[in-house]
């Protein structure tokens, strides 16, 4: 997995090149123009990534989450913390159809010595319909001594 840089200084992408075992195209964004703690994905869905219903696999959305979740946290958490993922739930609002292009939006709700939370948001980049929404819980490691 490539590694995330913990500031946001310049912009930085993370790219995820599809290959052909992989079943989605990805960009990871972390840029000036988004605050600490941000991050911005795009998705490009192709026919191979879908379940039997032609939406995208759940799967593929957990590990997207996970993602964009390790991303926005990077930002605020220094580089010597492992995070650990203690907690990740999804809702899967609507269906994400093959051949679209999602945009995938994820912020810090509260990050701590130890803990830090991420929502996310799915959305279809040409309707910006809300698809998917996910959570993170990261356990920051090693513990702080008290």
């Amino acid at each position: 997995m490539a590694k995330i840089p913990s500031s946001a200084a310049g912009a930085a992408t993370v790219s995820s090149l599809s290959e052909e075992t992989s079943s989605v195209s990805t960009e990871t964004i972390i840029s000036n123009d988004l605050p600490p703690g941000s991050a911005e994905e795009i998705m490009e869905l192709f026919d191979h990534s879908g379940n039997y219903f032609k939406g995208l696999h759940g799967g593929a959305v957990a590990a997207i989450a996970e993602r964009v979740a390790i991303a926005c946290a990077r930002t605020v958490v220094a580089e010597d913390k492992h995070l650990f993922l203690g907690e990740l739930s999804i809702s899967y609002l609507s269906a994400a159809l093959q051949n679209e292009v999602l945009l995938v939006d994820g912020s810090i709700v509260r990050s701590g010595r130890n803990l830090s939370v991420v929502a996310m948001e799915f959305k279809i980049k040409k309707t910006r319909k809300l698809v998917y929404t996910a959570r993170a819980t990261f356990y920051h490691m090693p513990v702080a001594k008290l």
